[in-house]
């Protein structure tokens, strides 16, 4: 069988170590297509970008050490652990400090050129192979990619791991090559991300592992330092990020002004009652700007041997902290149900474990993408008043655990167990099924 991977990003690498973990990159041939020559990099896809940095919550780290325990260790060398979160207020009230788990439970953050390439050295030069997909034909059990160099090749089984601007989603659901109306295109949210690495010295206040949320009527502003083991072989920094309201977005995005957003992050923030956010919009220098974009929720992740991953199948909000996360679900996920079906069916067990993978991560994706919205709504501009209620609403969650059960659900989440349980949910299906037939 023929596997096509249509990019080289977090979602797409991850898969293959994962198919090569569980042996099926021996019995099947594995092809990653990446279009930029510098596969380390991506374009923000499968990722909650954070300046130059993303967040990798616990659930997310378990997938990692499940998979490599050296990949697990390299990241957390690379990046630097997160302990809490301190949630405070444009006025300087303290409203929530919230751990991130137990002293087993790693969150990290690193950067994303960092982690692509730990996953990135993983995989042999041999299977990435640079070219831009530009359509995707499927049909009856062969599936064609067309390529922008008039080439084309044939794939049992299609896997867009290809980012929020999928060209397999757009395929899937009625467009056409690289367009951008069809039902489920990428919607802007409204909101432009900023985000930059800042010295050290401007945060020396900050205890490490400490990651600092700060809500205000115009926004908000988030900050944390490395003074980690990973600080050693390198000059220690910090991150910063933000954002701001911009309502009409110009045709030409990728290309937005660093210097105005700097300006805009000064003019929003400079009345804070935070001397370490009037340090920062001080000296920082914005490096990073990106719109927020996502993608609806999809009616299914398969069709016709070609599957979704990743942003391709749910981009949510950055607010959710879960992209990078969901993505590394996504992954082993689908390697475990390829696995097990293409074990009981090697000519087209790979239907059947598509169908299972998108039937089995769609519900839960559902749940994060609506805490993301509710998330992603406290960085909009408001009143005094829904200023003060979102002050009370997130001081009642934390004091009263109010948003304990969701915690629980995203950061316990287990990928092994909850494959297990499905394949045998699935087998004693079948199995009333055919005694139904028999009677």
């Amino acid at each position: 069988m023929r596997v096509v991977i249509i990019g080289a990003g977090v979602s797409g690498l991850s898969l293959y170590l994962w198919l090569d973990k569980l042996g099926l990159t021996k019995a099947h041939d594995v092809t990653i297509y990446e279009r930029r020559p510098d596969v380390s990099l991506d374009d923000g896809s499968d990722i909650s970008i954070v300046g130059g940095s993303i967040g990798i919550t616990a659930n997310g780290m378990r997938v990692i050490r499940t998979l490599d325990d050296q990949l697990f260790a390299e990241v957390v060398q690379a990046g630097h652990r997160i302990s809490n979160w301190r949630i405070s207020t444009a006025r300087g009230w303290t409203i929530a400090d919230a751990p991130t788990g137990g002293p087993s439970d790693n969150s990290v953050m690193i950067g994303r050129e960092d982690f692509c390439r730990c996953l990135r050295k993983r995989v042999p030069e041999s299977v990435i192979q640079v070219k831009k997909v530009v359509d995707v034909t499927f049909g009856s059990g062969i599936n064609v990619l067309k390529f922008d160099d008039g080439s084309s090749v044939e794939a049992d089984l299609v896997v867009g791991a290809d980012g929020i601007w999928s060209i397999l989603r757009c395929v899937m659901f009625g467009g056409q090559g690289e367009a951008k109306d069809y039902q489920y295109a990428p919607h802007y949210e409204g909101l432009v991300g900023v985000g930059s690495y800042v010295p050290a010295n401007l945060m020396q206040e900050v205890p490490q592992g400490q990651m600092n949320i700060v809500l205000g009527r115009n926004g908000f502003f988030g900050y944390g330092i490395d003074r980690g083991e990973a600080a050693t072989s390198k000059v220690a920094r910090g991150v910063c990020w933000s954002t701001y309201t911009l309502d009409v977005l110009p045709e030409d995005w990728r290309k937005l002004d660093c210097d105005q957003a700097q300006q805009q992050l000064q003019a929003r923030h400079q009345h804070w009652k935070n001397d370490v956010i009037r340090r920062i919009i001080k000296e920082v220098k914005i490096d990073q700007v990106w719109p927020t974009f996502t993608t609806p929720l999809l009616p299914t992740w398969e069709r016709q041997g070609c599957v979704l991953m990743g942003d391709a199948a749910h981009a949510v909000q950055p607010s959710s902290g879960q992209g990078t996360s969901m993505a590394l679900e996504d992954a082993e996920t689908l390697a475990r149900l390829l696995a097990h079906h293409l074990a009981e069916d090697p000519k087209s067990g790979h239907l059947l474990g598509c169908k299972q993978y998108s039937d089995l991560r769609m519900p839960r994706l559902a749940r994060v993408h609506k805490k993301a919205q509710q998330l992603g709504s406290m960085k909009q501009d408001m009143g005094v008043v829904q200023e003060m209620v979102m002050y009370a609403f997130v001081w009642a969650l934390a004091k009263c655990g109010w948003g304990k059960s969701y915690n629980e659900y995203v950061f316990r989440y287990d990928v092994g167990t909850e494959v297990e349980h499905a394949i045998s949910t699935g087998r004693k299906q079948e199995q009333s099924h055919l005694a139904h037939e028999d009677f």
